[in-house]
Parts: C-alpha cells; sequence; structure tokens
C-alpha cells in the first residue's frame, strides 16, 4: 500500500511539472495512454460511402477502402506517425479502421493482411515502417494474420507528393516483387495496408505484383483519402 500511494504521489507531482498535452490540439490530457485526446479522435472524419465509390479503383485492386477524410487532423496524426516514431499511433489508427472494414473484408484463414513496405534505404532511415503498426490494430480487431515479409520493395522510389497521377504510375512501375521462398498458395484474399490512397498507383503495383503469383482478390485499406 505504501509503495502504491507513493507511486500515485509521484505521478501527480510528474503530471504538474510535465503535463501531457495532445499533438493536436495541444490541450492538456488526464488521460495519459494515448498521444491523442478524446475529443480530437471523436472529431476524426469519416469518408462518406458516396466519396469513396466515385474514387477511382486501380486496376489490380478488386476493392478499395479508404476510411477518413484527410484533412488537417488526421493529416497530423500520420506525420507524428511517420516522423516522430510514434508507433502506437498506428496501432490506434488500425483499431479505429477496422471498425469501418470488418464488414467488407472476409476474415478467414485464406486472408492475410500486408503492410506495404518501405524500400531498406528509406527503413534504416526511418528505423520502422508505419503501415505495419496499423496493420496491428487492424489484425487486434478482426483476429488476422500480417504477412510483413511477404512483399520487399525493390525499387527506392522518390517521393510521391508532387507527382501527376501518371508520374506516379510511372514511378511505382516494377517496384515490388515477393520475398524469395514465401509459399502464397494458402493466400486467396491479400489486404494492402498504407496510410493514405491518393491515386493508389503504390497499391496498385504491390497489388499487380501478388496477383502475378495467384493471389484471387486483393482489397487496399488506407488510413485516409483526400476528399
Amino acid at each position: 500500500m505504501k509503495i502504491r500511494f507513493i507511486n500515485d504521489i509521484f505521478r501527480g507531482i510528474s503530471s504538474l511539472l510535465f503535463p501531457v498535452t495532445c499533438i493536436v490540439c495541444k490541450r492538456r490530457m488526464n488521460e495519459t495512454r494515448s498521444l491523442v485526446c478524446e475529443s480530437c479522435w471523436r472529431n476524426i472524419a469519416y469518408l462518406s460511402p458516396d466519396i469513396i465509390k466515385s474514387k477511382s479503383v486501380p486496376d489490380n485492386i478488386d476493392m478499395m477502402i479508404p476510411v477518413f477524410i484527410f484533412d488537417e487532423l488526421v493529416q497530423t496524426i500520420i506525420h507524428f506517425l511517420k516522423y516522430n516514431g510514434f508507433k502506437s499511433l498506428g496501432i490506434e489508427l488500425g483499431k479505429k479502421v477496422s471498425t469501418k472494414v470488418k464488414n467488407q473484408i472476409p476474415v478467414s484463414k485464406e486472408t492475410v493482411l500486408i503492410p506495404v513496405p518501405l524500400h531498406p534505404v528509406k527503413y534504416r532511415e526511418r528505423g520502422y515502417n508505419q503501415s505495419y503498426y496499423i496493420a496491428i490494430g487492424i489484425a487486434e480487431i478482426l483476429g488476422l494474420t500480417i504477412h510483413r515479409r511477404l512483399l520487399k520493395r525493390i525499387k527506392n522510389t522518390e517521393t510521391q507528393t508532387q507527382l501527376s497521377a501518371t508520374e506516379r504510375q510511372q514511378n511505382m512501375q516494377d517496384a515490388f516483387e515477393i520475398a524469395d521462398g514465401v509459399d502464397l498458395s494458402g493466400i486467396h484474399c491479400a489486404v494492402l495496408i498504407d496510410d493514405v490512397f491518393t491515386t493508389g498507383s503504390t497499391l496498385n503495383s504491390a497489388a499487380g505484383v501478388l496477383k502475378k503469383r495467384g493471389v484471387k482478390k486483393v482489397i487496399g485499406v488506407t488510413v485516409a483519402s483526400p476528399v
């Protein structure tokens, strides 16, 4: 009891001296299990079914499911996930994404989650793949298996931000391959996980490799997409 009492006092003093603030709105938080306050999580805007249907689905993707509107709020969360090492944000985003996709993804042993891989050079620079942590959150809710080393990124592509749709497609051509020794025979449906869907050139390139190796269905799931 004395140890617990001392710990409670220590946490109380720490919260006064070093208050935890939300990375988005900068307001002080009493709850420290998340980097984002409950108010900001509640304010995340979902893409409407009509907007999702209006988006062009890449040729090699059978179904494309972006979940949130890529607005300033979501952009901030994804930025902290990708560039500040806050991997827990990916898991939280994955859990929230899973509530919107669970009825559209076949949950079976023949369905696997595949985080879109980074090129080894970029992976060494960042130290982790943000899409893998998003996949962890989805896997926790849906109970699906993650295959994080099934795909390899063999082309160190330039950033796609300022490229046109045609340039993005050319940039991602022949960017992926199946890892050596991987058996795809038991996989009927592959769910590619990424952070943002814009034109889908990255997902399309990865899906094409999977289709050539016999995967029947490829679903793209992303945290967000611009309206």
